[in-house]
Parts: structure tokens; sequence; C-alpha cells
């Protein structure tokens, strides 16, 4: 049964919401060339992980925008996600599973200042319409920056992790570092590798998903910019693969809201729907 009105209005607002906090899909791990052998480890002095791994997540967060493409396993979503420091704002452009309200399987959304844009064909007219953010939400809680803090903020703060090699991702000389991160032990964690609130964020994410654990591995370039991370988790629903990559580094085009005359209201979208 089809359904209509605010039924699948709130869906799509739903969509788009969690598209806007959550993010998902894009990039293959093609890119990954052979490691370097692992004797020239003792005479490397990328080898310290939590101290890389620290500082990496700490400049390229201070960078003023850049691209992130994720996937899921064997590529069946994918998103291009495009960050912006200042003034703030963001794009996601998802692909996944095409149904009867999105045939074509494709949701895009702009973030900028206190609105979030959301492509639709549901008004007359119109491309786009508009969502005020929460006055609780913020940059903090967009996703288009990636996994960047808690990839590699929950393998600088778990002992396992490790430096395994040196390798190319896209032709880059990269640091690769890969640990095991079991969700129970990293919830108990204090300390200068994750914030209580990226950890925290990180863990609850991996309760509702029913993850227990990961195997996380990230690269890292020579500039001590992150280029690519991977996660597998395992959990009650069986492994899950999650990959990112990161590039255009301060200089992603500047990100902006629609043309205002493509723009409809909420209330213009909910009328669009009740017709359909």
């Amino acid at each position: 049964m089809r359904v209509t009105g605010r039924g699948i209005a709130a869906a799509a607002a739903g969509a788009a919401l969690t598209m806007v906090l959550a993010g998902c899909g894009g990039e293959s791990h093609s890119s990954v060339t052979g490691a370097s052998p692992a004797g020239d480890k003792a005479a490397n002095k990328r080898t310290d992980a939590p101290t890389v791994l620290m500082a990496a997540a700490k400049k390229t967060a201070e960078q003023a925008s850049y691209r992130t493409i994720q996937t899921g396993e064997g590529g069946s979503e994918r998103s291009e996600m495009l960050f912006q420091q200042q003034p703030y704002a963001s794009s996601i452009t998802s692909s996944g599973k095409k149904s009867a309200d999105n045939p074509t399987g494709v949701n895009q959304v702009i973030v900028t200042g206190d609105a979030a844009y959301i492509k639709s064909d549901q008004i007359p007219g119109k491309s786009w319409y508009r969502m005020d953010k929460p006055a609780s939400s913020g940059p903090s809680n967009a996703r288009a920056a990636g996994s960047i803090n808690e990839v590699a903020g929950a393998l600088a703060a778990t002992g396992s992790t490790s430096w395994v090699g040196e390798e190319q991702v896209g032709g880059r000389a990269a640091d690769h570092y890969r640990g095991t991160v079991v969700f129970e032990e990293l919830a108990r964690y204090t300390g200068p590798a994750i914030k209580d609130e990226v950890r925290d964020y990180y863990v609850q994410l991996a309760k509702r998903r029913g993850e227990t654990s990961a195997v996380l591995d990230m690269w890292v370039g020579k500039d001590d910019l992150v280029l690519k991370s991977q996660q597998v988790t395992t959990g009650s629903k069986g492994q899950a693969q999650v990959f990112e990559e990161y590039s255009d580094f301060g200089t992603v085009p500047a990100i902006t809201a629609p043309p205002a005359e493509t723009v409809g209201t909420w209330d213009e979208f909910i009328a669009g729907t009740a017709k359909r």
C-alpha cells in the first residue's frame, strides 16, 4: 500500500535528516597498493600510532574544506560529502536503494547556516525545499566531515593499534595503522585520544546497530592529513564494512544555498506530497 500525505512527508524528511546527521555510503579500496616491508618499522619515526593518529585528526579537522567519498561493502551505497568550515556548510549526495517514492535512489542535502535544503520534485516549479535546523544542532553534528574523529580517536585509544607499513593511497605515500576496537572497552576509556562526546557517539551508534567490535584501518599521508579509513564491524547482524576516502583539502568549491527561486517551503512540500 502506498503511503500518502503526512506519512510520506515524514518519511522523506526523516531520510533527509538522517543524511544531514548521519551520512551514508562511498569509495572503494582499489587505490591502495602493497605495503613496504615491516622490517623497517624500528627505523620509522611514524610507528608511534597514537601520536600520529591524534595529530592527523587534529590537522585534518583544521582544513578549510575537504571531500569525503564513502561506500558500503561492494559499493551498494555511495555518498559524496563536501565539508566547509567557514562559513560552515556541507553537501551530501547519496545513492542507494531505489523505491516507489524515490525511483532514482539519489538524495541530496545542502546545509548552510541555520537551514537544510533537500532536493525534491514534490513542489511544482521548485527543485528544493527548506527545513530549519533545530536550535540544538550545530556543525559538530553534521556527518559530511566523515568518520575521521571516531576512527582516529578509537584507534589512538586502543592498545592493539599498530603501524602496518607504508603504502600508496591514490598515488600518495601513506602510513597504514590498524587496531581492533571492542566497543564495551572503548566506552570506559578516558584520556586524550578521543573526546568524550565523540567516544559516546561512536559507542552508542555501534550499540544501536548491534555491533560489538570493529577492525579499524586508517591511512595517514606524510603531511599528517588523513587519506582513507576502513571500518569492518562485527555484531548480532554479522559483519559490515564502510570505506571512506578524503581529498581536495582546502580546494572544495564554495558550498552555498540553492537559488532562492528554486526553493520551496516545508508547507509546500507537505501539500505537494499530499497530492500524489
